[in-house]
């Protein structure tokens, strides 16, 4: 079992993370250069070694922190000291290629229209596909990952900025300047079964269900004819003593 870091640890982590390199760990900040604490979270938690940490640990680095070198507001988290110039450069030439994951169910969507940002204020693109798949997992377990020609795009009057060393900003990526894998056909639904009928011990072969009343109103009826009989016979028998004493 791992060693758990000390909060000192932590804390000198995340102003690395924070304050440097958002972009090593598959991190964009906003305008304002705040990161979603979920997002620090999930990008710490994908280290080795550092795979317990929560929400709670990050908190608990906030609250016994002596000095200012986090600053949080509401959800949001950044560094106030660090390394400056974190921030992206406009108007970079991109690489030829780079790559982006979109959500599974999303993907045919993607192919008719392009590559949107789905809940990010713009789209990400990495310069390795490990990176992509790293950011991809942490909206699709199974993302799909894309190919973007970004040069070819750039040509075509993309404007690309670069957060870092490796991630790169696009608003749109249009359809003709990415490529990924063949669009899963849709399976098509089995024919419903048609209802069987129900088989039960009655509807077997050679098998027969007893009435009751039917079965209690023919002992009645052989009582009574059982009764006719004697009285029948009986009066036989007198009829016979009559005359032999005539």
């Amino acid at each position: 079992m791992a060693k758990l870091r000390t909060p000192k640890e932590l804390r000198k982590l995340m102003i690395y993370v924070l304050g440097r390199r958002p972009d090593e760990f598959g991190l964009v900040p906003d305008k304002e250069g705040f990161v979603r604490i979920k997002d620090l979270v999930n990008g710490i938690s994908e280290e080795p070694g550092w795979g317990y940490v929560r929400k709670s640990h990050i908190h608990e680095v906030i609250i016994t922190s002596s000095d200012n070198c986090l600053i949080v507001e509401d959800d949001r988290i950044r560094a106030a000291c660090g390394k400056k110039g974190v921030g992206p450069v406009t108007g970079v030439l991109p690489p030829k290629l780079l790559y982006h994951c979109v959500r599974r169910k999303s993907y045919p969507v993607v192919c008719q229209k392009g590559i949107f940002p789905m809940g990010q204020h713009r789209v990400f693109l990495a310069t390795t596909g490990d990176l992509a798949l790293r950011m991809g997992r942490r909206r699709d377990p199974k993302p799909v990952l894309l190919t973007v020609q970004a040069q070819r795009a750039s040509q075509a009057g993309v404007t690309f900025s670069r957060q870092g060393e490796l991630i790169y900003m696009v608003d749109h990526v249009p359809v003709g300047y990415f490529s990924g894998p063949p669009i899963p056909k849709e399976k098509k639904e089995a024919p419903k079964p048609k209802d069987e009928p129900v088989v039960t011990p009655e509807t077997l072969p050679g098998s027969f269900t007893l009435d009751m009343e039917r079965s209690q109103d023919l002992q009645k009826q052989r009582f009574k004819t059982k009764g006719l009989k004697k009285e029948i016979a009986w009066k036989k028998d007198a009829r016979k003593l009559r005359r032999k004493r005539k």
